[in-house]
């Protein structure tokens, strides 16, 4: 990756905890295709803003992705490879082209798969993020945490991030998807292979296993849904209020959604994450839910 490219990613990081909505998501994108029976899935992962492809999985690190059946045994896929320390491709024009891995697997099915909803589950490493003023006074930035940074002037903010994301698919039957107990976690209330544009569709919102709710002493807790056929190409996204761990949209479209939440806390000597006093001063948490609307 380059400087330039590292910087944007940072700036957009940490933009995210004052406005999430400017972050970078991670997300699953997950199609099913039944032209020669029994089928198969093929899943890949996006990173970015704009679905289903945006950007390089990169500057983000990845801890597990993992196929999880319906009776909750899980199989491992294949994650990216480490991008190569190269430098980009100049063309002619004077275009840049970098090469990447987008994780992508396909699932075969069988005829003894046993029915039941499928999950395909994304789960990334704690990433630190850190800004600082180097003993020059010079503003820099560093994907570490404030106790690596030895010759730091004053730090002027530090970040922890962690991403989820899920997606789904059935044989035969739909069946109610289990948590995966991710810090942060999307579920779906009904069946997602049966929703068609103009549908009314539920969700369920969990923080650390319990119902993320708005509190008057906390801010507003919120979830937004975004698709390359509705919002997305003009940046802009469906926003719903989380009361009690429930949220729901009306999807006015068909496509690609994905569902994205954010969770933020602060960092205090005397809270639940004192223990990350030394490495930053604010915890970050995402989930994403995607799937696709029929016509």
């Amino acid at each position: 990756m380059t400087k330039k490219a590292l910087v944007l990613l940072f700036a957009m990081a940490w933009l995210a905890a004052a406005s999430p909505a400017a972050a970078h998501s991670l997300w699953l994108n997950l199609y099913e295709s039944y032209k020669h029976t029994p089928g198969h899935a093929i899943v890949s992962i996006g990173w970015g803003h704009m679905v289903p492809m945006d950007d390089l999985v990169r500057g983000i690190n990845l801890e597990s992705y993992s196929l999880v059946s319906p009776d909750s045994t899980t199989t491992a896929l294949a994650l990216p490879s480490a991008p190569q320390k190269t430098s980009p491709k100049t063309t002619a024009s004077g275009m840049a082209i970098n090469s990447g891995d987008l994780g992508v697997n396909k699932i075969s099915l069988s005829k003894e798969n046993k029915p039941g909803t499928y999950q395909v589950g994304l789960v990334s490493k704690d990433n630190y993020y850190t800004f600082y003023l180097d003993q020059k006074g010079k503003k820099r930035w560093a994907p570490k945490s404030m106790d690596q940074l030895k010759k730091a002037k004053k730090i002027l903010g530090a970040m922890s991030y962690k991403a989820y994301a899920k997606a789904f698919f059935k044989v035969k039957q739909w069946s109610p998807p289990q948590p995966l107990g991710y810090d942060l976690e999307i579920t779906p209330v009904g069946d997602l292979s049966q929703v068609r544009a103009g549908d009314k569709v539920d969700f369920k919102i969990t923080f650390l296993g319990k119902p993320l709710s708005t509190r008057p002493d906390r801010g507003i807790e919120y979830i937004t849904a975004t698709s390359n056929t509705f919002g997305g190409p003009d940046g802009f996204s469906l926003s719903c209020v989380i009361f009690n761990g429930k949220a729901g949209f009306r999807f006015p479209t068909a496509g690609q959604w994905v569902l994205n939440v954010y969770h933020r806390q602060d960092v205090s000597p005397d809270n639940d994450l004192k223990h990350l006093a030394s490495k930053c001063r604010t915890v970050m948490r995402s989930s994403t839910l995607s799937f696709n609307v029929k016509p």
